[in-house]
């Protein structure tokens, strides 16, 4: 059975993680959430804006850690998009384009939307604003990193799309990125939302790679291999 990620557990060691919110209810299969996700975790205003600071004085960089960073994030994202889509796989979700800026009014309705039709509505990034590194037509490389963090971030655990449930989405979906995925994943999860925020407007997309000591501080507990290309 396809699985949408792994964990980290025991030393860096990986294994599968099935989000039984997500699966087909059709294929008639009973499935017991292996790891429910945590609590919605409260984010720290303080926490907030120097995340948010960081992201905002950043600038696109194109050196080869920042490449290998987003080549890596999108490579973990195409498995985990996959598996969601795969026709013979637990979940069978159908992902389709649209040029609305904002297809779902809030996080209820995307929820409720994707739980009844089995399918997610996904805006190009071209539709709005391009990202540097991951192209945002349909069906491109940032076309689904967002139909995952909408899956997910919001569809499997339920959060919202306020600061505490975006903060909470990011958690939840940094175990399933290994090596410097992780370290990009946190720039678009955590940085870019947290400029959000912070600006209440959307920020301009970004490729680049925040501090490493802010983000593991935003994490809420020590982590080994955060920002590590070893892939603990």
């Amino acid at each position: 059975m396809s699985h949408t990620g792994t964990t980290r557990h025991h030393g860096g060691q990986q294994r599968p993680v099935m989000f039984a919110r997500l699966v087909d209810p059709a294929i008639g299969i009973p499935v017991k959430p292996e790891n429910p996700p945590p609590a919605l975790r409260r984010v720290q205003p303080s926490e907030t804006r120097a995340i948010a600071e960081c992201f905002i004085s950043a600038r696109t960089s194109a050196n080869l850690l920042v490449t290998a960073a987003y080549q890596q994030l999108e490579m973990q994202t195409d498995r985990q998009f996959t598996a969601l889509t795969d026709p013979r796989g637990p979940y069978r979700i159908t992902v389709v384009g649209t040029r609305e800026a904002t297809p779902y009014a809030n996080a209820a309705e995307l929820i409720v939307s994707v739980l009844t039709s089995r399918t997610l509505e996904v805006t190009g990034s071209d539709a709005d604003r391009g990202h540097p590194l991951l192209s945002g037509e349909v069906g491109g490389a940032y076309y689904r990193f967002r139909a995952v963090h909408d899956l997910i971030g919001h569809v499997a655990t339920g959060y919202g799309f306020d600061a505490d449930g975006e903060y909470s989405a990011w958690l939840v979906q940094d175990r399933l990125f290994a090596g410097l995925a992780r370290w990009a994943a946190a720039t678009e999860l955590h940085g870019e939302i947290s400029a959000l925020w912070i600006t209440r407007q959307f920020a301009e997309h970004k490729a680049v790679l925040l501090d490493r000591q802010l983000l593991i501080r935003s994490l809420g507990s020590p982590v080994t291999g955060l920002c590590d290309d070893s892939g603990a």
